[in-house]
């Protein structure tokens, strides 16, 4: 009698074996894959520490022993320009530590209360000592009541300029009653709206009493405008715009407007005696 050979059993068994031969290589590559991306991950890691570490010692070492080897001054042109370059040049070839860019740079501010923006920096490789600033941008010329006169630009901020070296004519406002060192916003605001005016009405001076917080304006033929309380200036600037256009063809100048009375909805024109 043949004997019968199981030929299916035995190709099903080689190819079982064969899957998990092909398992274990695949999960080995991936295994020996991880294991280098870990390894070189670490070094990478580690190779950056290693720069970040040795920049800040470099970096260290030189604001520690910082030397001024050139001066740089920027923002300014003129008299500012030789004046800062005269403040800085003092600290040319000679070590210039955090404390005395701060104490310069405070010296520059209250020196020349015209600048803004101030800035004293330190090269770090290249040893360029750079003082920069800018100069202030007036609003607004003003007269205190001692004569003394200040400007004022648009952040409120209140400063002397003996050299303004404007480029063009600002308005002059005569202020009255007591002045502030500071003013705040609300009458920065109020300025600002004033001066505006001039858009519609060319005059040559502004008068402002910060106690009663009250406008009076002068026009170049001698006319004067009273506006009373520093409130709804636009309405006023316009309503006054038309009686000056009606009034400057029927009366002769010098004349006033009133308009103390506008919130009760009356204006006052009046012949100035003479």
């Amino acid at each position: 009698m043949m004997k019968s050979h199981n030929y299916h059993r035995t190709t099903t068994i080689s190819l079982h074996r064969r899957g998990r031969s092909r398992r274990k290589s695949g999960v080995r590559f991936f295994l020996k894959l991880f294991l280098f991306l870990f390894v070189l991950a670490g070094l990478v890691v580690g190779g950056c520490w290693g720069v970040v570490k040795g920049y800040h010692a470099l970096r260290q070492a030189r604001l520690s022993d910082w030397h001024a080897r050139k001066i740089v001054v920027s923002g300014v042109t003129g008299n500012l320009l030789k004046a800062l370059t005269a403040l800085a040049t003092p600290y040319q070839d000679k070590p210039f530590s955090i404390k005395e860019a701060v104490a310069l740079r405070d010296k520059v501010r209250t020196t020349y209360p015209m600048l803004k923006e101030v800035s004293v920096k330190r090269g770090l490789l290249s040893g360029k000592l750079t003082l920069s600033a800018k100069h202030r941008t007036p609003l607004a010329k003003f007269v205190r009541p001692d004569d003394i006169v200040r400007y004022i630009d648009a952040d409120s901020t209140i400063y002397a300029d003996p050299h303004p070296a404007l480029l063009t004519a600002i308005p002059t406002v005569e202020l009255a009653g007591e002045v502030p060192e500071k003013l705040n916003s609300e009458f920065i605001d109020l300025v600002e709206s004033t001066l505006k005016l001039n858009k519609d009405l060319n005059f040559v001076l502004l008068r402002m009493n910060l106690t009663d917080n009250t406008v009076q304006m002068h026009l170049p033929d001698g006319d004067e405008i009273n506006f009373g309380q520093a409130v709804n200036l636009k309405k006023k600037t316009a309503r006054a715009a038309q009686i000056m256009a009606l009034a400057r063809g029927k009366y002769p100048s010098p004349f006033t407007l009133d308009f103390r009375f506008f919130e009760e909805g009356k204006v006052f024109l009046a012949q100035k005696a003479h």
